[in-house]
């Protein structure tokens, strides 16, 4: 049997009139993040400008916390809950003096320090699927200049085996707090998830280790009694090392 009667044979198995090419909709999907925007302080995800005048921030308030505390304020408004406490956070390195656990202590003068080699990671555990409504990260170039990522890239999953690749965070100015959402994920507006990763590849001005002021996780689940999920021989904070000795099931 020659080719042509082979592909006779084939078409009128499956007609090639029939078979349409298939398009991939799988793309990386890629969000801006521009505070000195045009129409910043009518985008809800900048959460500083949102609730404040139409002027940029004035450095002597991310000096001195004012913008930082004034964002936990406006998130805290909406009456959602904070899951922080009931996730194990890991880092991918710290600088001595610099650990995890200054993201989540509500203090705009401390802040995490990776280092070593890039990329940076923070790993971020929940003991049961969660449902999160809001992801909101404090970065401030003013204050953090070189430390600051222009990159960051956010994945989700159940377990570090299954995360996948949720989406791109290219920071082109920022000082302030900013509220990631998930309206593109599901009608409800929710991820629910067990696991997130925050990779940060790259900062600003080629710099290599990186600072972050502040991270909250929002539930819009009822307040419950909160329980709190250490894995053994952690106190809650700790890095990736400790993966050795935790398996999430």
């Amino acid at each position: 049997m020659n080719s042509t009667d082979i592909q006779n044979v084939l078409n009128k198995l499956a007609p090639i009139a029939a078979i349409k090419p298939v398009t991939s909709t799988k793309r990386q999907q890629v969000s801006i993040i521009d505070d000195t925007s045009e129409n910043a302080n009518m985008d809800p995800m900048y959460i500083n400008r949102f609730n404040m005048d139409d002027d940029l921030p004035d450095i002597d308030d991310l000096k001195s916390g004012v913008l930082f505390k004034l964002g936990i304020q406006a998130m805290e408004s909406q009456d959602l809950l904070c899951v922080n406490n009931v996730a194990l956070w890991l880092a991918s390195s710290t600088k001595g003096g610099s650990p995890i656990e200054n993201v989540l202590n509500d203090d705009p003068n401390s802040f995490w320090q990776s280092d070593g080699g890039q990329p940076h990671t923070i790993d971020i555990y929940f003991s049961r699927r969660t449902d999160i409504i809001l992801l909101a990260l404090y970065f401030s170039l003013a204050s953090d200049e070189s430390y600051t990522p222009k990159l960051f890239k956010l994945y989700v999953g159940h377990s570090p085996s299954d995360a996948v690749f949720y989406k791109s965070y290219h920071i082109e100015h920022l000082d302030g707090w900013v509220g990631l959402t998930f309206r593109d994920n599901r009608p409800d507006n929710l991820m629910k998830c067990q696991f997130l990763r925050l990779v940060f590849p790259i900062n600003h001005e080629n710099g290599k280790d990186t600072h972050l002021r502040g991270v909250r996780i929002y539930s819009p689940q009822v307040r419950r009694q909160q329980e709190t999920f250490f894995p053994p021989e952690t106190n809650g904070i700790g890095n990736s090392s400790s993966l050795q000795r935790f398996t999430i099931r």
